[in-house]
């Protein structure tokens, strides 16, 4: 894959953007609210120049600009934010508009410091490493002790990095939320490609019988099933479709999230579903759903995907695999659901006597402190 993207932002990176600004813009806050740590660390490790050639932002300057409209709430609530970007080829320039954005912010701002440059040590790091060997040697080893910290790590490289190892280290990070981009349709396209190939050596990975379409949704539920089975663990997914230039086809890429919070997990599914009202997983139709952006369906019917959740959800709590109500959300959340398709459900169930009534959660599962078991009438 190229660097073009520093012309223009086509459809499809602007999509990426949306979501990553979405999710951080949603998150932040909580984080710099939360009285449960002191230290957040946002990582950006593939950041570009943090912008394109017609002045508009990339990740690492909405990281930036996201962080300024909570400058005061981080100070009054005595967080230490640090940021990293980190871009192998690019970072001198990386470093010059981050500079820029940040003189600029400094003149609009009513603080007397800045709480990345006024500081010491410093709280905004600019590296130019290797990305490899900076996580494996620098970032794991240290973020693995921070355990009382908050951390959001964002991956957008321009080839394919993601392999056993490196999932694996970021499902173990204590407290940490993760994107990672991958480009779904290049691993169909060629599978003999060396890091591809171990790819779909080490995790089976199998494209038979399915639509190129659907080629990150695939990826996203082999990833999903290395989870262990005893680990409270979420992997979300957003599918993007990318148009060639020579205009001969497409391309899906899409974004594979992680987290070990309900938090996390159903912040980034309300990004998505805000993005896709339809199915909540890609930016182009990819069930071919006759209600896809506003369409009307003569016939009424419900999406494909929620009318097979709805059964699935409804067959586990009536055989006892989900016993309570918290069970019940996560299943929501681990399908790529919000908690509120579960709840309606709960409640249609009420309404046909075939469970128990009790007080349903839309939002914030999170919070519940006591689990309600389910009664089969």
């Amino acid at each position: 894959m190229n660097r073009n993207f520093h012309k223009n932002f086509d459809k499809g990176t602007k999509t990426k953007l949306e979501l990553f600004d979405a999710y951080f813009n949603e998150s932040l806050p909580v984080f710099v609210h939360q009285k449960y740590w002191s230290d957040i660390f946002i990582y950006d490790l593939f950041a570009g120049k943090g912008l394109n050639d017609d002045g508009e932002y990339g990740t690492a300057i909405n990281i930036l600009k996201g962080v300024s409209q909570h400058c005061q709430s981080i100070v009054s609530n005595q967080k230490n934010l640090y940021l990293i970007l980190n871009d192998k080829k690019e970072h001198k320039e990386l470093e010059k508009n981050t500079n820029a954005f940040i003189e600029k912010c400094k003149k609009e701002c009513e603080n007397t410091h800045c709480i990345f440059v006024d500081t010491e040590p410093k709280k905004l790091i600019i590296k130019g490493e290797d990305f490899k060997s900076y996580f494996n040697d620098k970032i794991y080893p240290g973020l693995v002790q921070k355990k009382d910290a908050m951390k959001l790590i964002f991956l957008d490289p321009f080839n394919f990095i993601m392999d056993n190892d490196l999932f694996g280290k970021l499902i173990s990070l204590p407290k940490t939320d993760f994107m990672c981009f991958i480009p779904a349709t290049f691993l169909r396209r060629f599978p003999t490609e060396p890091t591809f190939k171990k790819f779909i050596e080490d995790y089976g990975l199998s494209f038979s019988d399915t639509r190129f379409k659907e080629s990150h949704r695939i990826i996203a539920q082999y990833i999903r099933n290395l989870i262990p089975k005893d680990k409270d663990y979420y992997i979300g997914h957003f599918s993007i479709e990318k148009t060639q230039k020579t205009g001969t086809g497409k391309n899906y890429y899409g974004v594979i999230f992680g987290s070990n919070s309900a938090l996390g997990a159903e912040k980034f599914q309300r990004v998505c579903w805000k993005l896709d009202p339809t199915v909540g997983e890609a930016d182009y139709n990819i069930d071919n759903e006759p209600t896809y952006g506003g369409e009307t369906d003569l016939f009424n019917t419900k999406p494909l995907k929620i009318e097979n959740f709805e059964k699935e959800l409804i067959n586990k709590i009536l055989n006892r695999e989900l016993k309570t109500d918290i069970d019940v959300y996560k299943y929501a959340l681990s399908s790529c659901f919000q908690p509120k398709f579960a709840t309606n459900i709960l409640k249609t169930m009420m309404q046909q006597k075939q469970i128990g009534e009790f007080t349903t959660h839309n939002s914030d599962i999170h919070k519940i402190k006591n689990s309600t078991n389910i009664i089969i009438l």
